[in-house]
């Protein structure tokens, strides 16, 4: 018996124990329009799990958590577009990584990802009932009822921490010395960062870490009084307008009117309204069809204006300059990681941005004179 539905009708806990109960076989896909997670399920117990979040990939948590350097995920990189092991086995094989830490990181990435559904809202779900899938699944046995429980008061907990940190804009302020001896490796990376002038988004994107965790380390080190919260610096050029109100309009509507934007190439206003619309019917096969041909033709424009994978950037500012620059966060994070070697999809790979996303981001620092694309 295969279910569908939406969380807001159905909460994980409930969806979640009730597949546990009924020890279901299957996949339970979850989607809230921009990251969809994938939950395997093997008798009623978590067997495996996936995401399309590139900051929930096993490279991106480890660089993450400060088991790996960012130098040793692009190595492991290279070397698995060469010889195609898995990851994991690549980064034990170099040393990187001891197995039994592996093994246990691999757990922890699964639950981490499980939990960050508890603040989803307006997700939708459907559970594939029947065999997994004959992919690679790296292995895992964990007890739905304790991943509920975890998950509850995980939640509970990220209402307390947005009280303080009330949006990814805000900046931390230190206070005092951050001398804790118990603060391990991960978290001393994300405190190092904190120097007045960064954001909690720049934060995330040069740590590769998700919002929960730079927010909990955060917030432990704000209840000691060492770091304080500023409210968000005002932004120099205009917040992009969203999309329609998803009630007043159809997804078919909202892609007519991102054909639009990509006629006039403003790709990312066009990706913002696919986006959404994916999200508000991700079960109507011909809408994601659709989003689908839209999103590939925005590949092959922006391809055909020389943002393509095998390209080598090149800056055009001086290093010391990119602090003055009017850019995001996004920006700075990929503008950092030009060195005149790397190719795009080199940078894009060790970058914790969807792939398209990360185009997008070269191909406006192109078009503002930030970057030069040379050919391979």
């Amino acid at each position: 018996m295969s279910i569908a539905g939406n969380l807001n009708t159905m909460p994980l806990a409930e969806l979640l124990q009730w597949l546990s109960q009924s020890t279901k076989t299957g996949t339970l896909v979850i989607d809230n329009g921009e990251v969809e997670k994938r939950i395997f399920f093997r008798d009623g117990r978590i067997f495996s799990s996936a995401s399309t979040d590139p900051k929930e990939h096993l490279g991106h948590f480890l660089v993450s958590h400060g088991f790996i350097s960012e130098d040793e995920l692009s190595k492991a990189i290279e070397m698995q577009e060469s010889n195609k092991m898995l990851l994991g086995k690549i980064l034990v094989t170099i040393g990187a990584v001891a197995e039994p830490d592996l093994q246990r990181l691999l757990r922890l990435k699964a639950e981490e990802s499980i939990y960050d559904l508890f603040s989803w809202r307006a997700a939708d779900f459907r559970f594939v009932d029947g065999g997994l899938p004959a992919s690679h699944l790296i292995p895992i046995d964990l007890d739905a009822t304790a991943i509920i429980l975890e998950g509850a008061r995980r939640a509970d907990e990220w209402r307390r921490i947005r009280q303080l940190i009330p949006s990814n804009e805000a900046i931390p302020v230190l206070l005092g010395e951050l001398t804790d001896p118990g603060i391990d490796h991960g978290a001393m990376q994300i405190l190092a960062l904190v120097n007045d002038d960064h954001t909690i988004e720049e934060i995330c994107l040069q740590t590769h870490s998700s919002e929960y965790r730079v927010c909990k380390v955060l917030f432990d080190q704000m209840r000691r009084g060492r770091i304080k919260i500023v409210r968000p610096r005002w932004k120099v050029q205009p917040a992009a307008q969203p999309p329609p109100a998803e009630s007043t309009v159809s997804a078919v509507t909202l892609t007519r009117l991102a054909e639009r934007f990509l006629s006039k190439n403003d790709y990312s206003a066009a990706m913002r309204h696919l986006r959404a619309a994916r999200h508000l019917e991700p079960d109507n096969r011909e809408v994601q069809k659709t989003v689908d041909q839209a999103e590939q033709k925005i590949r092959e424009a922006l391809e055909k204006e020389g943002v393509r994978l095998d390209c080598i950037p090149r800056l055009t500012v001086d290093l010391n300059d990119l602090t003055s620059l009017n850019i995001n966060p996004q920006e700075g994070f990929i503008l950092s990681r030009i060195n005149g070697q790397y190719d795009l999809k080199s940078i894009l790979k060790i970058s914790p941005l969807q792939q398209l996303d990360g185009l997008l981001v070269f191909w406006k620092l192109a078009q503002e004179g930030h970057i030069r694309l040379e050919p391979a």
